[in-house]
Order: C-alpha cells, then structure tokens, then sequence
C-alpha cells in the first residue's frame, strides 16, 4: 500500500525531545538524487507541533538548509523548548540524519513559534493577482501536458521528462493547472523555449498558479501544517528558471537555502482546494528570492512563504533577457 502525506510527513517520538521520521524522505522536483525539502520542513513542522500546548497553533517556521538529506535515512529531529509564555511558545528543531560512520549530520536548523488562539479584532486579506478559473475549469497533469502536445508547445520527451520529475506529488496532492500561468504554459521550465502569454513583461511580474488539495485522510492539526509545510516548499528554487526560459540543465547548483513559512490562520484544511500562487523578485550574488501564497477557495490569504536559493548558471549558458 503507499504511504500517505499524512505517514510521509509523520515522526514517532523515540525520547524526550527526540523523533524520528516514519519514512524515508523522497526526491522530487530536483536535479541533483537528494530529498525534496518540503519533506525535511513537514517532519521538522510535525515534531514541533507535537510539543506545544493545545490551546496553540503554529504561525512561522523559520528555516535554514545546512546540506542535502539523503532518500535513503530517516530523518531524526532534536527539539528544544526556547519559548513558553500565555500567548506564545517556541521551539528549535534540529533535522539530521545518520552517516555511515554513525555520525550525524544535520540537514536542517529552524524555529518553529506558536500563538494562543484568540478571538479576532482585525481581518483583511490580500487579493490573488489575477482571477484564476474554478479548479474545475483547470486541466490536471496528464489533460495538461496532452492539451501543450496538441497545441506543439511541448514535445513527448519533455512531457515525461516532467511528469517523471514531479509525478511524487500526485501522489499526495490533486493539482489543477491555471493555464494563464506561466508554469502552466511551459512545464515550470522544462520546454523552456515555449513561448508564454507572459514573455512580454518582466521576469518579477510573471506568476504561476495552480489549484491543489490534499489527498487521503489528515485527521488532526498537526497532519494539516506538517501538509501545509510540505506543500508549501515546492516550485520554489527554480522559478527563476521557470520564468524566464530556463531549466535544471542551465544551472551549476540550484536549491534552498533558507525559507520564512508564515501562517494566517489557527487552522488548515489541506484536503479542500487551495490557490497558490509563485512570483520571483530578485537575484543576484548566486542567490535568488521568491515567494510562494496560498489562498483558500474563498479567496483567503492562509499563507506566504519566501525563499531564499543558490542559482548558479553553468559557464557558457547565455541567460535570455529578464
């Protein structure tokens, strides 16, 4: 039977302060044979959750990558209590997993902050930047990538090439592609000489969107952000490829260095459809910034998340024009 996004992003504790991951962490999205980091945040998420009191919910993670994890060992956090008052608690994670000499590496330090439930006296929300169609209205992967076929944008080749990539996260998530966007149009990058309706503005004013719902049972809190934070990291490090007519294969080294997951609201509801959407605002220095929203079917802004990448473009690749 296949595990679920609920057991992928589980831990068992295994001593105070101390779990360790159900499963193996899995590759997607990535050029490099190491583990997607949405992964290593859910299980970080999962761990911290599970020390704060009840009457909390988690609103930040604030992480940073100290190296690949591998998809072959489990990953073991360290959780410290730093914060217990009335209205807030904290905790630092540590992620490592075990070397073959016995040793562990750490392949992730955050701080996760916790915030009393309490009775709201001010709410506004932020509108998406475009009126995307229904999810209804939005082909899945297999329409989408017939439908770019068709229409010669894509060809075979990089129709697999893309579905074999990312196809982990149809296993844990329905996603409907909003074909305005520009990830939509060019497989997030790999047909990178697809012309997008988009080419005409400038790479920070590009975005991508897409519908996507949890599937199979999250039946607590802490399965819904461990979800959420799994979801969350995806798309990310790369979008500067994918807005601008580039791909893993144009890059010395691209991945995360660090990421802010900021959380609106005391709950979630992963298994209901959520908007997300993905801009990139700048690069520079081998590293680049971007950010990922999430809004509910509602039009509810739940969550942002903004990262921080390496973005190396390999010698002899001529960047197009941003």
């Amino acid at each position: 039977m296949a595990p679920t996004l609920a057991d992928q992003v589980a831990v068992d504790q295994v001593g105070d302060g101390e779990y360790v991951s159900r499963l193996d962490p899995i590759r997607m999205g990535n050029a490099s044979p190491i583990a997607y980091g949405g992964c290593t945040a859910g299980v970080a998420a999962n761990a911290a959750c599970r020390t704060a009191p009840p009457n909390m919910s988690l609103y930040s993670l604030l992480g940073h990558f100290h190296g690949p994890a591998s998809t072959v060992k489990k990953l073991h956090c360290s959780v410290t209590n730093i914060r217990d008052t009335r209205s807030f608690a904290t905790r630092r994670v540590q992620v490592k997993q075990q070397q073959p000499n016995g040793e562990f590496r750490v392949c992730m330090e955050l701080l996760a902050d916790f915030h009393v439930k309490e009775p709201e006296t001010l709410e506004f929300s932020a509108a998406t930047c475009s009126a995307w169609p229904r999810p209804e209205d939005c082909p899945d992967l297999d329409k989408l990538i017939v439908e770019l076929r068709e229409k010669g944008s894509v060809t075979e080749k990089q129709g697999k090439a893309f579905a074999t990539s990312f196809g982990a996260n149809a296993d844990f998530f329905e996603t409907r592609y909003c074909t305005d966007g520009v990830s939509a149009q060019n497989l997030a990058g790999a047909a990178k000489d697809t012309v997008t309706t988009q080419d005409d503005r400038h790479i920070t004013e590009k975005v991508s969107a897409e519908w996507q719902r949890a599937l199979g049972p999250l039946e607590t809190s802490v399965d819904n952000m461990s979800a959420l934070a799994f979801l969350m990291d995806g798309g990310l490090s790369f979008l500067p490829l994918s807005h601008n007519h580039m791909w893993f294969d144009d890059t010395a080294a691209c991945s995360t260095l660090d990421f802010a997951l900021r959380i609106f609201v005391p709950e979630v509801k992963m298994s209901d459809w959520h908007l997300r959407e993905r801009k990139t605002s700048r690069a520079g220095g081998n590293r680049s910034y971007s950010e990922g929203k999430l809004w509910d079917q509602y039009g509810n802004l739940i969550a942002s998340n903004t990262q921080q990448s390496i973005m190396r473009i390999r010698d002899g690749v001529s960047v197009p024009k941003l």
